[in-house]
């Protein structure tokens, strides 16, 4: 008959853990007692990517008796370290994190009971700033009717309300985004909330949630962007085509900057600005715009 018992150990809180060895026990009725040690082996190839969250993977300890792993944060490489979250089982191998802005590092040991194993090595990741943010103001701009989106503006700004409206959009059948004869409009006070010293801005992205009354021909929405109040803009973005249904169409993208290189203080209320342009080879073109919102991808 044979009865196997682990030594206990001391508890070590897992925001300090340190390598334990455990100490196995065999006794048998026939054979003289003997004890081997085994040190709980840690999980290897750590790695994080951040993003909107932290994405953690790694290769499970090969002790398979492990019960999972203890997860460690920390705000900078020697500490201090907090753990944030257990994971199980032992064949376990991955977690994600949702940190907040900024970069975090992480370390991990596999545990059982109150047996630890050493830690990991650290791994870091990056979480970019990132939401849609909506519109407090807007205007009609010259171009077209000089009306812009003449019914509701305001509505493109506030999710769920009924759509804007520019009603026989333009004065002519030219289909480039920057003719005289196409309706626009302006639309600003995203208050984003980023720092101003901030200069590693990676993408920018406008979503409009748009249609046309009648997709015959050519129907399209342009947008540009102004980091100086409306002076000036970068180049336009078009959509390739609008349907007679509201549909999302987003512009741009988490590592496109629309040509230029951003500081943080240009999408402050009195600089950022967003120009929407309707475009149509009928001037008899009605369009809509449910909701419009940007958003702003940044290292902090």
């Amino acid at each position: 008959m044979r009865a196997l018992a682990l030594l206990a150990g001391l508890l070590v809180g897992a925001s300090s853990v340190v390598p334990i060895t455990l100490a196995r026990l065999t006794d048998t009725v026939d054979a003289s007692a003997t004890a081997t040690t085994d040190t709980l082996t840690p999980p290897t190839g750590l790695g994080a990517v951040g993003g909107l969250t932290v994405v953690l993977s790694w290769t499970p300890t090969t002790d398979t008796y492990a019960s999972g792993y203890y997860v460690e944060r920390a705000p900078a490489a020697v500490g201090p370290y907090a753990m944030i979250a257990t994971v199980n089982p032992s064949s376990a191998t991955g977690s994600v994190d949702l940190p907040g802005v900024g970069t975090f590092y992480y370390r991990l040991a596999a545990y059982y009971n109150n047996w630890t194993s050493a830690y990991t090595a650290v791994v870091s990741a990056t979480v970019i700033a990132t939401d849609w943010k909506t519109c407090a103001s807007n205007g009609a701009n010259a171009g077209g009717d000089n009306n812009g989106f003449e019914g509701t503006p305001g509505n493109a700004c506030i999710p769920g309300s009924p759509a804007a409206t520019d009603v026989n959009s333009g004065t002519n059948t030219n289909t480039g985004c920057l003719n005289a004869g196409k309706d626009r409009h302006r639309f600003w006070d995203f208050t984003f909330g980023i720092p101003a010293v901030v200069t590693s801005i990676n993408g920018i992205e406008v979503r409009l949630d748009a249609a046309v009354n009648n997709a015959t021909g050519t129907n399209r929405m342009c947008a540009r962007l102004s980091w100086d109040g409306g002076v000036t803009w970068t180049a336009t973005k078009r959509l390739t085509a609008l349907t007679t249904s509201i549909a999302t169409y987003v512009l741009g993208g988490p590592v496109d900057t629309w040509g230029r290189a951003w500081a943080g203080a240009e999408f402050s209320d009195t600089n950022f600005r967003v120009q929407v342009i309707d475009v149509s080879s009928n001037n008899a073109r009605d369009f809509t715009l449910e909701y419009m919102a940007v958003s702003v991808y940044y290292v902090p």
